[in-house]
């Protein structure tokens, strides 16, 4: 059993359903990011379990403890929100440490863990500051600070990062999972962001209409999306119909070109089915590829330069393909208008079953 089970949980909003019996195992250390876009549940999920809001069906297990009815202040928990929620008037010392004043802790046993946390979250010179003097980064630190002091059986974080500029998200992400792993505290992650939830989860649940679409590690989310949602949610996706010529070899048709897959497909013959391409897994044809590689015909229509990569959107019948290339300096440049061959190989063609989503690609 997991440190914190969710058995079975729904919530309900009068006749609205929020959160559609969705169950999870979390374990003790485990890092775990509901990831979705708005209104899939994610944070009225989270607030169940921080004790906000109450599940109208199932249980909450806290270290084998039924919590669904217990108030947020007998939890042990700690949570971080996305507007700080510092005290004003108050140092960022003082907010550090007010949990454990509140607790009946000794001064001296405080203030020695206050300067232990502000240490930990690289502070110690701004512990003298209030919240106006401090950058939304540093203040979401000394959020952060202020919520595992108090050593709680687990952390909460609801979207902490959003109000935040890029840069900044980028360093205190890598802040937040370092200080995770330093301590070894279980923690559950609310985000919209993809790349913040693969880069600093343990396992990533990705969310749709109130249930858990799949979970998994991020390279397991990436690489083998379970349905068509979750390959189009997770990154940028060239994805189009084909048809099965034989489901036992793992060939398909895309127009008039014949793929093969690694795999045998779980589709009868003959049946529909959605072809999924990752750009990066695109390249040009040379006189390396493999014999045995995919090919596409199609003529550049745009070429983006990105910095380390280089996207190239490629008119392949009636069809957009999407595919990046790292700039490296021996990298030949195609010209725009070109005729060229896409070349992949059989692991990165993908079969999707299920809900129909016709082809796309993704700027």
């Amino acid at each position: 059993m997991g440190f914190i089970e969710l058995e079975g949980i729904s919530k309900n909003f009068g006749c609205n359903t929020v959160v559609n019996e969705l169950s999870l195992s979390v374990k003790k250390g485990e890092f775990v990011s509901f990831l979705g876009g708005s209104g899939c549940g994610k944070t009225t999920m989270l607030r169940m379990i921080a004790g906000f809001e109450t599940p109208s069906k199932g249980s909450i297990l806290i270290n084998n403890v039924n919590v669904s009815n217990i108030p947020p202040a007998r939890r042990k928990l700690g949570m971080v929100f996305q507007n700080y929620a510092l005290f004003p008037n108050m140092t960022a010392r003082k907010n550090i440490g007010f949990g454990l004043r509140i607790s009946g802790i000794p001064r001296t046993e405080t203030e020695k863990r206050v300067d232990e946390m502000l240490d930990l979250i690289h502070m110690t010179q701004f512990g003298d500051h209030y919240p106006h003097q401090l950058s939304g980064g540093q203040q979401q630190r000394v959020a952060l600070a202020r919520a595992i002091i108090v050593k709680p059986g687990a952390l909460l974080l609801d979207e902490p990062l959003s109000a935040l500029d890029a840069k900044i998200r980028i360093q205190l992400r890598d802040d937040i999972r370092a200080i995770q792993q330093q301590l070894g505290i279980t923690t559950i992650y609310v985000t919209h962001d993809q790349e913040e939830a693969l880069s600093i989860s343990d396992r990533v649940a990705v969310m749709r209409e109130g249930r858990i679409e799949q979970i998994g590690t991020p390279l397991n989310i990436y690489n083998r999306p379970a349905t068509s949602y979750v390959a189009s949610f997770i990154g940028t996706l060239n994805m189009f119909y084909g048809s099965v010529v034989d489901a036992e070899k793992g060939v398909v048709t895309v127009g008039e070109s014949l793929l093969r897959t690694a795999e045998s497909i779980s589709v009868d013959s003959g049946k529909t089915v959605r072809v999924a391409i990752r750009p990066e897994a695109l390249s040009l044809f040379n006189n390396e590829t493999m014999s045995d590689a995919n090919f596409l015909p199609g003529r550049i229509e745009t070429i983006k330069f990105l910095g380390s990569t280089v996207r190239f959107i490629i008119k392949f019948e009636d069809k957009f393909i999407s595919m990046d290339c790292f700039n490296t300096p021996q990298f030949k440049m195609p010209q725009k208008g070109e005729q060229v061959s896409v070349t992949f190989s059989r692991e990165a063609c993908q079969i999707l079953p299920g809900d129909a989503i016709p082809f796309c690609y993704h700027e």
